[in-house]
């Protein structure tokens, strides 16, 4: 064959790969409200930047070899803000965006260990209808996914792991799942679904009827198991999200968070925060306020909002340095540290600790909730598990005690007992056991009763002995015993904290 039809039939298997699954599946998925796989990826890069591997490939198999263009599944790599990212796009165009082939698995296992061996993080782009079955059944099964593993994470040294971040944007079964449950963080669309089986399969096996909303929904995934982190309205929000991520995270784990100072101010002093606290000891407000006075330009991505209420875990900037706040939130039960709260924490302390991200601590906590069920759900391992998670970080730790910060709770938000890089309280802050109208009738209750005192006179003999206890609890107390590093002016939080995390990153101003 000479150059011209060399170049004609290259020019053609290129046309038929572009194509994806044809111009009918294409409008049917343009019909749902969905973007094409190649569409996905041309939004989530910087213009241009895309660079496609293995667009000829598809299933061994004579009779399927021309039903599978890129053999449904869409790989290579571009760039986001100037940095190089690796992306793999499921294409739901092809065969439903099913997955099996030896060429797709081959195709995405170079990707997956060419982007661990560089340090560039992996995206996942997930809308597929699980394993191709006809591709593997019996033995086929044994021969692996091309390198890639399972879930998508390579194995090899912790500092070579690159941050894999993934979005769920449509119902996605099998292999898609299973990258989700080892993804480093998760965002999915509404109208998406995450599940290891079908409706369908789980129907013809076990005779279940289950929506997709039923068995693998954003509000399950969101509320409930909190798998996923993120859950946006559109594909294009859920892309820039994506975008946003890849921001705050180094390429690889060895590495430390790009810095990107936007001009604000770091000794700027903030004013409102000595309002934003109510006098009212009791009374809830909303932590964010406090977060967006300190941080860079007001900005922060939260983790898993909708997902253990009682803590807010976000990301955002200090002086340019990403940092990783865990706050408590009391306007949900008190701001009492719950099971899912325990859960959320210790996965976004690890998140953090992986990939050098710095910690702050914003404490405002009753303690850890209590009630059977509680208990029954597990909260003593679960709150072990953030011990763990603390115990094994090797980043900076920062902590500002706000408000109250009690008992368990306390060592749990990464308190002066633990191993702390600095330890701030504002002039708020109360420290103890517990707090003193619960010890206080719990220690004395059957005492005072017992002294045949009238009602008032009871009444009179708690308060008394609430504030003594009240007093021992004062940040003057802890300061004064070298407990914690310093009371500070609620307006130089932001100027406090800068100084603090950049003497621990070895940057003295």
């Amino acid at each position: 064959m000479g150059t011209k039809e060399d170049m004609a039939e290259l020019e053609s298997k290129r046309t038929w790969a572009l194509a994806m699954g044809g111009p009918a599946r294409v409008a049917r998925q343009h019909a749902r409200g969905r973007l094409t796989a190649r569409e996905r990826i041309e939004k989530l890069m910087d213009p241009g930047t895309f660079f496609e591997t293995g667009m000829l490939t598809h299933a061994p198999e004579p009779e399927w070899a021309q039903r599978t263009p890129g053999d449904g599944l869409i790989c290579g790599y571009g760039k986001i803000g100037g940095h190089i990212v690796a992306v793999s796009a499921t294409d739901s165009t092809v065969l439903g965006g099913s997955d099996g082939s030896e060429a797709a698995g081959r195709k995405n296992g170079r990707v997956s260990s060419f982007s661990h061996d560089q340090g560039y993080p992996h995206i996942e782009l997930g809308e597929g209808g699980g394993g191709r079955i006809h591709n593997l059944m019996g033995w086929a099964i044994a021969r692996g996914t091309g390198g890639g593993g399972v879930g998508g994470q390579k194995s090899g040294p912790p500092e070579n792991r690159v941050p894999l971040l993934t979005a769920v944007l449509g119902n996605s079964y099998g292999g898609s799942s299973f990258r989700v449950g080892s993804s480093d963080w998760v965002v999915m669309t509404k109208g998406s679904s995450i599940s290891i089986s079908s409706p369908g399969l789980i129907e013809a096996s076990i005779g279940e009827k289950v929506t997709n909303e039923e068995l693998g929904g954003w509000e399950l995934h969101a509320r409930r198991t909190g798998q996923v982190d993120m859950v946006t309205d559109t594909e294009e929000e859920a892309l820039l999200a994506v975008r946003e991520m890849v921001g705050y995270l180094p390429s690889r784990a060895s590495e430390s968070p790009p810095v990107c100072r936007t001009g604000d101010d770091p000794r700027r002093r903030d004013e409102g925060l000595l309002t934003v606290v109510p006098e009212n000891a009791n009374r809830a407000f909303d932590m964010t306020r406090i977060i967006r006075r300190v941080v860079d330009d007001g900005k922060y991505l939260l983790i898993k909002p909708e997902f253990g209420k009682c803590l807010v875990c976000c990301l955002a900037r200090l002086d340019g340095h990403t940092v990783g706040i865990v706050a408590n939130n009391s306007l949900y039960q008190a701001g009492a540290i719950d099971v899912d709260g325990a859960v959320k924490m210790a996965r976004f302390v690890t998140l953090c600790n992986t990939f050098n991200v710095p910690l702050l601590f914003f404490h405002d906590v009753p303690g850890v909730l209590i009630g059977k069920n509680q208990e029954a759900a597990g909260v003593v391992s679960k709150i072990m598990d953030v011990m763990g998670a603390l115990s094994a970080c090797k980043v900076p730790r920062l902590a500002v005690i706000i408000r109250k910060s009690y008992g368990l709770a306390y060592v749990a938000m990464s308190g002066s007992w633990a191993r702390n890089t600095f330890t701030f309280a504002w002039p708020s802050a109360r420290i103890g056991f517990m707090a003193p109208e619960a010890g206080v009738r719990v220690a004395y209750g059957r005492q005072l009763a017992e002294q045949g005192l009238s009602k008032e006179q009871l009444e009179a003999k708690y308060q008394e002995l609430m504030g003594d206890w009240e007093r021992t609890g004062l940040p003057w107390e802890a300061a004064g015993a070298g407990y914690i590093d310093d009371v500070i002016d609620p307006r130089d939080t932001r100027w406090t904290l800068v100084r603090a995390l950049e003497v621990a990153l070895g940057h003295l101003y």
